[in-house]
C-alpha cells in the first residue's frame, strides 16, 4: 500500500526541518540577535532553557490530543505552533516576546516530531521490520541536526536573521499543509490495523497504560534513556571546554562534537536494520557500554587519536541506545501504550538538565571536568547489565496461568528481569 510510504515522507520531512531549525541551529541566529537587541549570555541562553524545558513539560501532550482529534490533526497543531513561535520570532524587539516565540517551538516540537511520527510509523509498519523504518524516521532528523547550522548561516548572512526567522514560519506552514495531505489515521478495519491488534515490532496488543509504566522493564528503557540524554546534555556544555583544558584547539573540539553526532546519526539508521537480526535488548546494552567507554575515553583525551575514539565509541553508543530504547517499548507495550509510555520518558529526560550543572560544580572543585564523565561513563555499566537480564514483560493474567502450569496456586509478579 503506497499510503504508508507517504506518511514516512511526510513525518520524515518534518522531523528533518523541525529539529534542523530548533536545537541545533537557534545558537546561529541567536548571535545575531544578541548584537542587534543588547542582550546578555545568560539571557540568550534562557532561551534554550526555554524550549528544552516547553519540550519536556508538553510531552505528554501528544497522545493525549490524539484521542481528541487523531494524530494528523495533532501534528497539524503542532505545524501550525511551529509557524507561529517562528513568526513571533522574526517580530522580535525584547526577551520575553522571544521567549514566547521558543515556547511555542518547544511545545509545537512535542506535537510535531518524534513522539507521534514513533506512533504513526508502528501503526503503518507494524510488524518485525518496524524497527529499521522507524530507524530511517530517527535518522532524518539527525540529518536535520547536520544540515540546519550551514543553511541558517547562510541565510542569516545573507538576509538578516528576521529574514531567516519569517523564511522558517513559511516552511513551517507549508510542510504542515503537506502532512494535512499525506497522513491518515491508522484505519480500524484497514490490514495493518489488524496486523497491529497483534502487536508492533513483533510485541503483543497494547498494555494498559498503568500496568506498563509499573514494570520493571519501563523502568529500566526509562533510565537508559535519562542517562543517555544527561550525558549528551552534558557533552554539549562541557565537551569544547574540556577538550580546551586538555590542550587540543576549540576548532578541533567542535569537529568532534560534530563527528560524534554524525556517528550517532548513522548509528540509528543502523541500529534499525541490524534490529530484525538481532535482539533490540542487546543492541541497546552494547550502546549503553560503547556510551560508557566513550566517556572514560572523553576523560582522558589528552590526544587526538583518544579524541577520536571517543568520538566514534560515544556517537554508535547514543544512536544505537536512542533507537533500540524506542523500539523495545513499542515491542513490549504496543504501539499505543508503547508511543504513550514514550511520552512519559521524555518528560523525566527533563532531568538530564541537571547534568550539566552537576558537571560545572565538579569542574570548579576538582579543575577539570574528567571525574564528572568518569563517574557518568560509569553508570552506563550497571544499566548495561540490568538490559541484558531484562525479560519481556508479561501481563498479570499470562504471568498468573504460567504460575499454575509449573505450581498450582503458586503466584509470580506481574514481569520479570531474567
Amino acid at each position: 500500500m503506497h499510503r504508508k510510504w507517504f506518511v514516512l515522507i511526510a513525518v520524515s520531512l518534518m522531523f528533518f526541518f523541525i529539529f534542523g531549525t530548533t536545537f541545533s541551529s537557534m545558537g546561529v541566529a541567536l548571535y545575531p540577535m544578541i548584537r542587534d537587541l543588547h542582550w546578555s549570555q545568560t539571557q540568550a541562553g534562557g532561551s534554550f532553557s526555554v524550549l528544552g524545558l516547553a519540550c519536556c513539560l508538553s510531552s505528554l501532550v501528544p497522545m493525549a490530543l490524539v484521542n481528541v482529534i487523531g494524530a494528523r490533526g495533532t501534528m497539524f497543531l503542532g505545524g501550525l505552533l511551529f509557524a507561529t513561535g517562528f513568526l513571533v520570532a522574526s517580530f522580535t524587539e525584547g526577551l520575553v516576546q522571544f521567549l514566547v516565540a521558543a515556547g511555542l517551538l518547544g511545545v509545537g516540537f512535542s506535537l510535531s516530531a518524534n513522539i507521534l511520527g514513533v506512533y504513526l510509523l508502528a501503526r503503518w509498519f507494524p510488524g518485525a521490520g518496524s524497527g529499521r523504518i522507524i530507524g530511517i524516521y530517527l535518522m532524518s532528523g539527525a540529518f536535520g541536526g547536520v544540515a540546519g547550522p550551514p543553511l541558517a548561516q547562510a541565510i542569516i548572512g545573507a538576509a538578516g536573521w528576521r529574514v531567516y526567522w519569517l523564511v522558517l514560519a513559511v516552511c513551517a506552514a507549508l510542510l504542515g499543509l503537506l502532512r494535512l495531505l499525506l497522513i491518515r489515521d491508522q484505519a480500524p478495519a484497514s490490514p495493518e490495523a489488524a496486523e497491529d491488534a497483534g502487536g508492533a515490532a513483533g510485541g503483543g496488543p497494547d498494555w494498559k497504560y498503568r500496568d506498563a509504566v509499573f514494570t520493571p522493564q519501563f523502568a529500566i528503557l526509562a533510565f537508559s534513556m535519562v542517562l543517555t540524554e544527561a550525558c549528551v546534555t552534558i557533552l554539549h556544555s562541557a565537551g569544547v571546554i574540556h577538550f580546551a583544558k586538555l590542550g587540543l584547539p576549540t576548532a578541533f573540539g567542535a569537529l568532534m562534537l560534530s563527528l560524534q553526532a554524525l556517528m550517532a546519526t548513522l548509528a540509528k539508521g543502523g541500529a534499525g536494520l541490524i534490529g530484525g537480526w538481532i535482539d533490540q535488548r542487546l543492541v541497546l546494552a552494547g550502546g549503553l557500554c560503547l556510551q560508557g567507554v566513550g566517556f572514560a575515553l572523553l576523560a582522558f583525551a589528552h590526544s587526538q587519536p583518544l579524541a577520536y575514539a571517543f568520538a566514534v565509541c560515544f556517537g554508535v553508543g547514543w544512536g544505537a541506545a536512542y533507537l533500540s530504547i524506542t523500539v523495545l517499548l513499542l515491542d513490549y507495550f504496543g504501539p499505543r501504550t508503547g508511543s504513550a509510555v514514550l511520552s512519559l520518558v521524555w518528560l523525566m529526560t527533563a532531568l538530564s538538565s541537571l547534568g550539566p550543572a552537576g558537571a560545572g560544580l565538579v569542574a570548579d572543585q576538582f579543575g577539570t571536568f574528567a571525574p564528572a564523565f568518569e563517574v557518568s561513563g560509569a553508570l552506563f555499566i550497571p544499566m548495561a547489565l540490568a538490559v541484558m537480564v531484562m525479560r519481556r514483560p508479561r501481563k498479570r493474567a499470562e504471568a498468573r496461568a504460567a504460575a499454575r502450569a509449573v505450581t498450582p496456586g503458586a503466584v509470580e509478579p506481574v514481569s520479570e528481569l531474567g
